[in-house]
């Protein structure tokens, strides 16, 4: 394979972000950071474009834990269904009586 070029995904070997900590330590961050444990209860000031700042850092760390998911699939996940999928893709149409 010539230098700076992707494998393919068929290439790479399968990988499961389920065995990596530091996605783990990143998923728990998130989601420790969204929950305003750490401000006191009952605060509602100081308020930021009509919301209370809970509000704002909820929102926040929901769209930061969806980005964060995105990019672990995307980057950090090839599964062996995948190349199962394409391979029964190639082979064409399933007879379901049959089962072939």
């Amino acid at each position: 394979m010539p230098a700076g070029q992707q494998p393919s995904p068929r290439s790479r070997p399968p990988r499961e972000p389920i065995r990596k900590p530091g996605i783990w330590a990143g998923l728990v961050a998130i989601v420790l950071l969204g929950v305003p444990w750490y401000l006191p209860p009952g605060v509602i000031e100081p308020v930021v474009l009509g919301l209370p700042l809970w509000t704002i850092v909820a929102i926040g760390s929901s769209i930061l834990l969806c980005a964060y998911l995105t990019w672990v699939i995307s980057a950090h996940w090839n599964m062996v269904e995948d190349e199962e999928e394409a391979a029964a893709a190639d082979a064409g149409p399933v007879d379901e009586e049959r089962g072939r």
